[in-house]
C-alpha cells in the first residue's frame, strides 16, 4: 500500500532535493554568507583625526566619495578618538585574542574591540584597498557580476540584510555605503529610501557608525530633503569650518 502522507513521503528526502521539489528558492553560497566583524591592521598609534559618533548616521554629500574614504580609513586605523590612555597603542596583530603583549586597548572599558569596518562600494575594491591601505577591512562590490565580494545591485533586501547583521555583530563597528546613486537605478527610490532608513535605525541600537556619501546633483531636492532626514549632513566643500561635521579633533 502507498503511503500517501505528505509529512511522511518527504522523510529522508535531501534538503535541496526537498526545496527544490517544493519550489523554495535557493540562496547561493555568497548569499547566506555573514561576515565576521574584525578589525583592521593598524598603522598608526595617534588618535583618529576626526569625531564620528556610536549610533550616528552620516550623510557625506560631495561629487566623488574621497572625504568619506578618509574619514573611515582614518576611523579604522587610528586609535579611538576618546581613548583616555594616552599610553595606549596600535599594533599589527591580526589576532589579539593569541597575542600576549601588553596591551593597555585590551583593557579599555569602553569597547570589546578596536574599530571593525564594512564598505559597500561602486568602486573596484582591490583599487580601494591600494588607494586606502586597507588590508583585512571587508569591502563589498556593487555590480551584477558574480563574485565572492560582490552584490547583485538588484538585491536590496539581501544587502540590507548584510548590513543589519554586520551591524549587529559588530562591538565598535562603522559603516561605510558608496554608490547609492546606482542603487537608484536598479530599485527604485522609494525602496532605497525605505532600505536606508532600516539602515539609521539598525546603526541607532547598535554600537556602529554609518557613513553614507552621495553626489547630491543626482536627486532632487524634495528626495535630498528625505536622504538628510535623521543624519548629520557633512558637507566638505562648506566655507564655514563649523558646518563640516565630523569635526577635526
Amino acid at each position: 500500500m502507498t503511503d500517501t502522507h505528505p509529512t511522511r513521503r518527504l522523510q529522508g528526502v535531501r534538503p535541496v532535493v526537498l526545496a527544490t521539489a517544493l519550489g523554495i528558492p535557493l540562496l547561493r553560497s555568497r548569499e547566506r554568507r555573514k561576515i565576521l566583524p574584525k578589525p583592521e591592521r593598524s598603522v598608526s598609534g595617534t588618535k583618529a583625526k576626526h569625531k564620528l559618533l556610536h549610533r550616528h548616521a552620516y550623510l557625506v554629500e560631495e561629487a566623488k566619495p574621497d572625504f568619506a574614504m578618509k574619514i573611515f580609513s582614518d576611523t579604522l586605523k587610528g586609535r579611538c578618538h576618546d581613548c583616555e590612555d594616552d599610553e595606549s597603542f596600535t599594533c599589527e596583530s591580526l589576532t589579539c585574542s593569541a597575542c600576549s603583549l601588553p596591551c593597555p586597548c585590551k583593557n579599555c572599558t569602553k569597547y570589546r574591540s578596536r574599530t571593525q569596518g564594512l564598505m559597500i562600494t561602486r568602486q573596484y575594491p582591490k583599487d580601494v584597498r591600494t588607494a586606502y591601505y586597507l588590508q583585512t577591512t571587508p569591502i563589498i562590490w556593487l555590480s551584477s557580476v558574480q563574485g565572492d565580494e560582490n552584490m547583485d545591485p538588484a538585491k536590496l533586501s539581501l544587502l540590507s540584510d548584510f548590513l543589519v547583521a554586520f551591524m549587529e555583530r559588530s562591538q565598535n563597528g562603522v559603516v561605510l555605503v558608496d554608490g547609492l546613486e546606482y542603487l537608484v537605478t536598479s530599485n527604485d527610490f522609494a525602496r532605497v529610501l525605505r532600505a536606508v532608513d532600516r539602515w539609521t535605525e539598525a546603526t541607532m541600537t547598535s554600537t556602529t557608525r554609518l557613513i553614507i556619501t552621495i553626489d547630491p546633483r543626482a536627486f532632487d531636492s524634495r528626495d535630498l530633503a528625505m536622504l538628510e532626514r535623521n543624519k548629520e549632513v557633512v558637507r566638505p566643500g562648506e566655507t564655514e569650518p563649523w558646518r563640516i561635521i565630523p569635526e577635526p579633533i
